[in-house]
Order: structure tokens, then sequence, then C-alpha cells
């Protein structure tokens, strides 16, 4: 693994798994029309100052390493390449589940089923996953260190988001809340 990547362009980067994660994100948006309409466009602006810059800090992390993946190749026919490759599809597969656990709750209950049994915020914990796969498979240093840091700055946008669902859902968000982890399984 180098610390500075090899930047290229060509057929076999990691610009596939960017066009793999436009389509998870898109498809079940246009198969489930209604249900994200009545979700995503009914969440108020929420957060504090500081909670909307690390968030804004979040999205350049996020967004910087989906766009270096474009010009890094994949490191074909190494480990790297295999265990990289297996971490994203459970991390496209866990986040797909999410976005349909999420698609076919009611908008007026919480998210409880499905993935979101294991975590409390599975869209963001599993598209960390995904980039850190991706990460892997380039062996690009630069990506996981992103990973990292959309890991760390996403924490203050799910605390503003828990509270959001606490205001808008009351006591069944809160039993929620002690029966699933915040971010996977163990934490």
């Amino acid at each position: 693994m180098k610390f500075t990547p090899e930047i290229t362009i060509g057929f076999w980067n990691a610009w596939w798994f960017v066009i793999a994660y436009i389509l998870v994100n898109v498809i079940p948006i246009f198969y489930y029309p209604k249900h994200f309409a009545k979700r995503v466009f009914t969440i108020p602006k929420f957060g504090n100052r500081k909670e909307r810059i690390l968030s804004t800090l979040n999205f350049f992390f996020y967004f910087g390493a989906i766009g270096i993946s474009i010009f890094l190749p994949l490191k074909l026919h190494t480990n790297w390449f295999l265990i990289g490759l297996i971490i994203s599809i459970i991390g496209f597969i866990l986040y797909t589940l999410s976005m349909i656990n999420f698609a076919t709750t009611p908008p007026d209950q919480p998210v409880t089923k499905g993935v979101y049994r294991i975590s409390r915020n599975p869209m963001q914990v599993t598209a960390i996953l995904i980039w850190i796969g991706v990460g892997i498979t380039t062996a690009s240093w630069i990506i996981l260190l992103l990973c990292v840091l959309q890991g760390i700055f996403s924490y203050p946008s799910m605390i503003a988001q828990e509270r959001f669902c606490i205001d808008k859902y009351g006591e069944p968000y809160l039993e929620y809340m002690k029966k699933s982890p915040g971010y996977l399984i163990f934490f």
C-alpha cells in the first residue's frame, strides 16, 4: 500500500464502484418514489451550527473518497483486491437492504426493521464500509484515511438525526434506541 496513489485513467479503475454506488442509491428511489418523497422531503434542516459545519466537512471527505477512487487502478490479482471486494460487496448488500427498509417503512413510524435492527445508522455505516473496501481494492491509504475522517465527522449528523427522530417519534424511538446499537452490532 502506497501513501501517494498511482493516479491514472483506465478501464480497471475503481470507478466501477462509483457506478454501482450510484445505481444502489438511485434504483430504490425510483422503485419506491412515494415512500422516499414522504420520508426524505419531510425532514427539516436539523442540527446546530457546529453539527452543520462538521456535516459539511463529512460531505467533502465522503465525496473526496468517491472522487479520487475514479482515478485509482484496482489492484487486480492481489489479496488487496479480493479482501476489499468482499468488504465492498457486504457493504453494498447491507446498504441496499437499509435503503429498502427505509423506503418500505410508513413515514409515521421509525425505521426499526431489517438492517436497522443491527444499526440505527446503517446507511452511513455501510457506505463507509463500501468505501473502506474500495480503499483496500485500490491499496490506497488516502481513501482509507478519508473513510476514517468521514466516520469521525459523520457522528454529529447522526446525533442530530437521532434528536430529530426522538422529537418526531417519541417513546417508540427511545425504545428502539435501547435495543439497537448506534453503529453496528457491538458499537
